[in-house]
C-alpha cells in the first residue's frame, strides 16, 4: 500500500473509527484500525465485535494495499502532525507501515488483514430514511435516560419505535425516563432496542451535519449510514418495558419555569447535594414561588424562583443530577413540571409541545 492523504481528513477518519477500538479484548487485534486503500479512497475500520464503524476518506493511491495497525499510535501521531499538511503513508515487508510527513517520520509494525474478523457491514432488514437533524434529537433528549449498567442489559440500550410515520426513542434506568417523537416519512413499523453506545456515536458524527441518514434494521442488527460513514451495532435481546403504560396525566401541581432560572439553581443547589447519596434537592412550591433547598454536614442552600403554578401546594424530593441531566439538553426557554404527588413520578414537558416527555422519580423525604 502507498498513499497520499490530507492531514486532517485522515485524523478525521481516525477519530471517527476509534470510538469503536476495543480497549479490553483477548483478540490483540482489535485494538488495531484495519486500513484498507482501493480505488481513489482509503478505507478505516474498526470493530469491538458489538459495535462496528467504518468511514471512507478521499485519498491518493499509488499502489492499493491493507494493514491493520495499532489505533492509540497511529491516532496519537497523525493528530500532532500539521494541520493540513499531506501524509505519506507506506507498508513495507512483514506488514510495517511507514508514515511521513514534512520533515516527521514513524515505522509501525502492523498486522496482516487477513487476520482481522471478517465483520460485514452488509445488514439487510427494513431500511428507512430520516433527516439527521431529526435523528440527532430522538438521540440527545433520551440516549442519557439509558442504564449505563443493568441487571436487565434490556435497559442500557435505547428503544426505536415507528408506527403512523411517527419514530419514538425511550431510554429508562429505573429512576426516569426520557420520551422523544419525531415525525418521519416512512410508512413501516419498527421495534427495536439499540444500545445507547452506538447512539452515541452516531450523536457525535451527525453533531454539525445537515442532509439524511439512512438506517436499516433487521433481526440482530442496525446500521447507520451518514455522508461516508457506516455504524452498525448489535440490537439488544429482551423485551422493553411498555412505556406507554407508566406516562400519566392525574396531575394535582402543574408549574411553568424559566429554564435557564431553574437550571442555574438547581447547579448552585446540587453543589452541597452531591454529598449526599442520592443528590438531594428538595422543591418547595407555594403559589408563585418555587424554593430550592439542599443541605449538608458543610451548609446549606436556598434558592428562590419566580414561576407559574396551578393546583395544589407541594413539596418534593429530587436527585439533582437527574434534573441536570434534562435541563442541560432543552432547547425551549420554559419548561412545565406535571406534578401527581410528592410520592409519585413528576412529568415534565417543554412548554407548548408534545414531543418529549422526561419522568422523573421524586426521593422521599422526611
Amino acid at each position: 500500500m502507498k498513499i497520499r492523504i490530507n492531514q486532517n481528513e485522515l485524523n478525521k477518519s481516525i477519530n471517527i473509527v476509534q470510538k469503536a477500538v476495543s480497549t479490553r479484548t483477548p483478540l490483540p487485534i482489535l485494538s488495531g484500525i484495519l486500513i484498507e486503500a482501493r480505488g481513489n479512497m482509503l478505507i478505516l475500520t474498526a470493530t469491538d465485535l458489538d459495535l462496528g464503524i467504518k468511514t471512507f476518506s478521499p485519498c491518493e493511491i499509488e499502489e492499493e494495499g491493507s494493514v491493520v495497525v495499532q489505533s492509540k499510535l497511529i491516532g496519537d501521531f497523525i493528530r500532532k502532525l500539521p494541520s493540513n499538511s499531506y501524509v505519506h503513508m507506506e507498508t513495507t515487508e512483514n506488514n510495517n507501515m511507514e508514515i511521513k510527513c514534512l520533515n516527521s517520520e514513524i515505522n509501525i509494525l502492523g498486522n496482516s488483514a487477513a487476520e482481522y474478523p471478517d465483520n460485514t457491514f452488509d445488514n439487510e432488514g427494513n431500511t428507512f430514511s430520516i433527516k439527521s437533524e431529526s435523528l440527532k434529537n430522538l438521540i440527545k433528549y433520551t440516549y442519557f435516560a439509558a442504564a449505563q449498567e443493568n441487571i436487565k442489559p434490556i435497559f442500557t440500550g435505547c428503544l426505536i419505535e415507528i408506527k403512523n410515520n411517527i419514530c419514538t426513542f425511550v431510554a429508562l434506568d429505573g429512576y426516569r425516563m426520557a420520551v422523544k417523537k419525531e415525525i418521519i416519512e416512512y410508512s413501516g413499523e419498527v421495534s427495536a432496542v439499540v444500545p445507547s453506545k452506538a447512539l452515541l456515536e452516531i450523536l457525535r458524527i451527525i453533531e454539525e451535519n445537515k442532509g439524511n441518514t439512512e438506517i436499516t434494521i433487521s433481526e440482530s442488527h442496525i446500521s447507520f449510514k451518514h455522508e461516508n460513514t457506516i455504524i452498525i451495532s448489535n440490537l439488544l435481546d429482551g423485551k422493553f418495558i411498555d412505556y406507554e403504560g407508566i406516562i400519566k396525566d392525574n396531575y394535582i401541581t402543574t408549574v411553568n419555569a424559566a429554564v435557564s432560572d431553574i437550571k442555574d439553581s438547581v447547579e448552585r443547589a446540587s453543589l452541597l447535594a452531591k454529598d449526599d447519596k442520592n443528590n438531594l434537592i428538595i422543591l418547595d412550591i407555594k403559589d408563585s414561588n418555587m424554593q430550592i433547598n439542599s443541605a449538608s454536614e458543610y451548609g446549606n442552600v436556598e434558592e428562590n424562583l419566580t414561576v407559574e403554578k396551578s393546583g395544589e401546594d407541594i413539596k418534593i424530593g429530587f436527585n439533582s443530577k437527574y434534573l441536570l441531566d434534562f435541563l442541560k439538553v432543552i432547547d425551549n426557554e420554559k419548561i412545565t413540571l406535571n406534578l401527581i404527588g410528592k410520592n409519585n413520578p413528576c412529568f415534565i414537558t417543554e412548554e407548548g409541545k408534545q414531543d418529549y416527555i422526561y419522568m422523573v422519580l421524586p426521593v422521599r423525604i422526611s
